[in-house]
């Protein structure tokens, strides 16, 4: 039939269908920025941020001076009280908060989460002194490192402090993963007072990024890096500024090469979670090379290395990594017998087998553990827990990062009398400031970065 001849649809479903595409958002997905602004604009981040304004926002506001009374006081007062001393005591399960409590600084907090909403919703908070000087200054006013602190310095301390409080295999706090995204996102890597700490900032904020789906934010962090020059012997002094003492240079060499496997790791799973198997795989190959920089053995790295050499159709290379995996020092007899199954299966080529066995859950599980291990093998775990600044963000956090998350689901149940709910709520606060629950269990849908893969 002639083009002329067709039948023309009718004037009015032409407008319609006009005025559908013109209102239409079609293909128009949101950015990592938007997505991140929208991941922050939460409850819990409200009150993390209220609670910073309890502590350091001055004046006659009389809710911000009930909120810095009972804060204080769950804290272990303060003012009186050793930070490191107070952190201690929650680890330990020596904090006890009453019913009374924990309503009293729920709604203390709550009180101010509209002030905290603004902040976060305008980005000025950077309007507030730093944190950590003030805390740092209440139990020693003459403290040598609070004076050193900028606001960018003090978003960076706290980010490193909650990740690592959170990941920690010794007392995993329920820090909500939110949190931890806003912490992020406030630091501006180029104007740290201290610029040793960049290279972790990156690495670990790119790991961050990475698990919540934030996959072009974690390969920016990611490159740049990459980009920097060697940072072994400018990681010597990571600690330094912050109360601590200065590493060997193979802990440096570690700490350099484990944040850089952190971030390509991560990076590696947000990526297979979008389907983008090819720029997972890079990722994955970058994390095998820095990983091998941190001290990993090569039976270390045999599982991931089977994977890359199935992906690339080379049964004979998976065979014989799968062979080297089963002699790494931390393999389990059970997963030795995992190994032995996928041995099995490519015997019989039943690729599928080994797919579902590599899924995105073992690689954020394995990577994570590897390099971790790697870093506490180095003694870099001790040299943290030994800097004054991380003693006064555990104390702070240990004791009052719960609260927080606790609050901000639950608060306004438990305001409503709802009693047998709140003592579960701060019952399950303590357990995990003990280091008594499963830190996946205890941090809901914020996983840490082995709990989330479980």
């Amino acid at each position: 039939m002639p083009l002329a001849a067709r039948a023309r649809p009718p004037a009015r479903l032409g407008l319609a269908l006009l005025l559908a595409l013109g209102a239409c958002d079609c293909g128009d997905e949101p950015t990592d920025e938007e997505r991140l602004r929208e991941a922050i604009d939460t409850s819990s981040v409200h009150l993390w941020v209220a609670a910073k304004v309890a502590l350091t926002k001055s004046g006659d506001d009389p809710k911000i001076a009930e909120a810095r009374r009972r804060l204080s006081g769950v804290v272990g007062a303060l003012a009186d009280m050793d930070l490191g001393a107070a952190g201690e005591a929650a680890s330990e399960g020596e904090v006890e908060l009453s019913l009374r409590d924990a309503l009293a600084l729920g709604e203390a907090l709550f009180a101010l989460k509209d002030t905290g909403a603004e902040i976060v919703r305008e980005g000025s908070e950077d309007e507030l002194e730093p944190l950590l000087p003030t805390l740092l200054r209440m139990s020693d006013p003459d403290d040598p490192v609070a004076g050193r602190i900028d606001r960018s310095t003090d978003h960076a301390i706290f980010f490193l402090g909650l990740w690592v409080a959170k990941v920690s295999p010794k007392s995993p706090v329920p820090i909500p993963e939110e949190v931890l995204l806003y912490e992020a996102s406030r630091t501006d890597v180029d104007a740290l007072a201290f610029p040793s700490l960049r290279a972790p900032v990156l690495g670990l904020r790119s790991t961050t990024y990475g698990r919540n789906e934030l996959c072009d934010l974690a390969q920016r962090d990611a490159d740049a890096l990459e980009a920097m020059d060697d940072q072994a012997e400018a990681l010597r002094d990571v600690f330094t500024g912050v109360g601590g003492e200065r590493l060997t240079l193979e802990q440096a060499g570690g700490v350099d090469a484990g944040v850089r496997a952190l971030a390509h790791g991560s990076t590696a799973y947000c990526y297979f979670g979008r389907g983008e198997d090819e720029e997972a795989r890079a990722e994955l190959r970058k994390f095998v090379d820095t990983a091998e920089e941190a001290g990993a053995e090569p039976a270390d790295l045999g599982l991931l290395r089977a994977y890359l050499a199935f992906e690339d159709e080379d049964l004979e290379e998976t065979r014989a990594q799968l062979e080297l995996a089963k002699g790494a020092a931390w393999m389990s007899e059970a997963q030795q017998e995992d190994v032995d199954e996928l041995l099995a299966h490519l015997e019989e080529e039943d690729g599928g087998f080994l797919e579902a066995y590599f899924d995105r859950a073992f690689f954020a599980r394995f990577t994570a553990r590897l390099v971790l291990h790697e870093l506490d093998e180095a003694g870099v775990d001790e040299a943290v827990e030994e800097t004054e600044a991380w003693r006064a963000v555990a104390g702070f956090v240990q004791a009052t990062g719960g609260a927080i998350g606790g609050a901000a689901e639950e608060l306004e149940g438990a305001a409503r009398g709802a009693a047998e709910e709140a003592s579960e709520l701060w019952r399950s606060v303590r357990e995990a400031a003990s280091g008594a629950a499963d830190l996946e269990g205890a941090d809901g849908e914020g996983a840490d970065v082995e709990g989330e893969a479980e």
